[in-house]
């Protein structure tokens, strides 16, 4: 027998166990409260962050755990004849709840002439019908069905959240050594549980120990630890230290999107050294000893701030170079050289 994921089994069920949403939570619990709800929402965010199941949480909420809502992709179902189907369903009442409650995941992609079909069941919707729709690109609805809606943001989750959410995980789990794995991965997961969960998965796969060695194995080598050995490279003016590491990030990656991860990561560093914690960085705790090293010389914060104009000019350039590589060591060796 398959064994269910742990993005599945740790599935938020109630508002209680969803992380990093308190207001929005909050906001809805009062509506239950009142019993006073909307026909149309919409939850807009990030993908990973918790919008359908925060969608599946409050349907389950406003029908007393009684049914279960439809739930429609409509990155397969946003036709005009699908939407027609499930106008026709919603003028239907249930058979099992109260409310009968459609949640429309990636509802950006309905197309234009569906999105007018559902204009008059969104303007005169039949009063035990409810629409949750969801959606990480809400510029994509049309303005007349934005002001039709009330809209909640669903924001990226902040890394201690995660890592707190992982924890309960590796302990009912029985997983071990897991501290400095879940830091890492809270901090990588760039405020995605899904994907934190996800990679929290892949390594408990391999072995429940979850020692950073364990964890190295299975998610490969962090860019972290090469974006330590080029700021070494740099500081110390190793010019050909440093094109053997530019020359390992094209043969591994992208260029360019490590660019923009490097401009984050030097940014972390300048954040550690006015307020020396790592709290506020996206830098995992058990790296602190080497951030300490790059950042105890006299002048750090100029030459950071130095290094992140380079590197803010670089992504800039870069954007429709052809020739990325070749403008990240050119960039590199000027600063290398002192210029």
């Amino acid at each position: 027998m398959d064994r269910q994921s742990l993005a599945v089994k740790y599935r938020p069920r109630t508002f209680e166990q969803v992380a990093g949403q308190s207001i929005v939570c909050k906001v809805l619990e009062k509506q239950l409260e009142l019993q006073n709800f909307k026909n149309c929402y919409l939850f807009a965010g990030a993908s990973g962050c918790g919008k359908t199941t925060l969608a599946r949480c409050f349907a389950n909420k406003i029908n007393n755990g009684e049914g279960d809502p439809i739930e429609i992709d409509a990155a397969s179902n946003g036709s005009v004849d699908n939407i027609r189907a499930i106008i026709e369903s919603a003028n239907q009442r249930s058979l099992s709840g109260i409310y009968k409650i459609f949640i429309i995941d990636e509802c950006h992609a309905i197309t234009s002439t569906g999105w007018q079909a559902f204009l008059k069941g969104i303007e005169e919707p039949p009063l035990y019908t409810i629409f949750i729709f969801c959606t990480t690109e809400p510029n994509k609805l049309p303005q007349t069905i934005l002001n039709r809606m009330q809209r909640y943001n669903i924001s990226k989750i902040d890394s201690i959240s995660i890592k707190n959410y992982l924890k309960y995980i590796c302990e009912q789990e029985g997983f071990t050594n897991y501290d400095s794995t879940i830091d890492l991965i809270s901090k990588v997961a760039k405020g995605c549980m899904r994907d934190a969960i996800t990679m929290l998965d892949q390594c408990a796969t391999y072995s429940t120990d979850l020692s950073l060695e364990n964890t190295r194995a299975v998610l490969g080598s962090f860019a972290f630890e090469v974006m330590l050995k080029l700021t070494n490279t740099l500081l110390s003016a190793d010019a050909q230290g440093m094109i053997q590491t530019i020359d390992e990030v094209d043969k591994n990656g992208d260029i360019k999107q490590f660019v923009g991860s490097y401009l984050e990561f030097v940014l972390d560093l300048n954040k550690y050294v006015l307020f020396k914690s790592l709290d506020i960085t996206a830098i995992p705790k058990y790296l602190e000893s080497e951030v300490q090293y790059l950042t105890s010389f006299e002048g750090a914060g100029l030459w950071y701030n130095k290094l992140a104009e380079y590197l803010l000019n670089l992504k800039t350039n870069i954007k429709y170079d052809l020739s990325q590589k070749a403008t990240v060591e050119a960039y590199l060796l000027k600063l290398c050289r002192g210029n």
